[in-house]
């Protein structure tokens, strides 16, 4: 009975930092540079659009880029810290590790390097 608790405890702490994540992301963020693996820094003008809503949609919510092109898709976060980006377009899935955040800055790792969102 206990191994029943501590394993719905678990799921239940999970669910909630999932959720967490999806609320934080909610809004407009400026994507304002990469560090990539090279050592160099690329800035960036694009800016990020998460529209918040329940964590457990399969499908996704979603996600817009305003840059150059608008370029829509959707994301889900799939782990704790894992948010799982899908372009509509290209129907391409990409994963972020969030490294750090806080209510205004968002840093996470992708396989170029180390990309940072500030809060618009």
């Amino acid at each position: 009975m206990r191994f029943i608790l501590i394993i719905s405890s678990f799921f239940l702490l999970f669910s909630c930092a999932k959720q967490r994540m999806v609320n934080r992301l909610e809004g407009r963020w400026k994507y304002t540079k990469i560090l990539l693996n090279n050592g160099e820094y690329v800035n960036h003008t694009e800016v990020y659009e998460f529209t918040g809503g329940d964590k457990d949609e399969e499908s996704g919510l979603p996600f817009v880029i305003y840059g150059q092109d608008t370029t829509h898709g959707t994301y889900k976060v799939t782990k704790k810290n894992v948010i799982q980006i899908k372009d509509d377009f290209t129907q391409k899935e990409i994963d972020w590790l969030v490294e750090d955040r806080d209510d205004n800055s968002l840093v996470f790792r992708i396989e170029q390097g180390v990309v940072f969102l500030d809060k618009e």
